[in-house]
């Protein structure tokens, strides 16, 4: 199954390259590229539509927010 997996990725980037004259590594970048913006825009949809509680994605390597610890998680000592 993973043949034939690639086999079809690869015929998906080939036609996409000859239908916009690009090599094979830009039309591959091209694709990547368009499915991010896809997937970007129905992630934003959904937040608008207020039917998700994912947040918008963090860049890679920035710092996660600071938050509370919970008050009365079991693992916590108390005075």
């Amino acid at each position: 199954m993973k043949r034939a997996d690639e086999l079809r990725r690869h015929r998906e980037t080939f036609e996409y390259a000859r239908e916009h004259n690009l090599t094979l590594r830009d039309a591959e970048k091209a694709i990547a590229a368009e499915r991010s913006r896809l997937a970007r825009e129905r992630l934003a949809a959904v937040q608008q539509c207020g039917r998700s509680a994912a947040g918008s994605p963090a860049a890679i390597g920035a710092d996660r927010p600071l938050r509370d610890a919970p008050r009365h998680a079991p693992w916590m000592m108390r005075d």
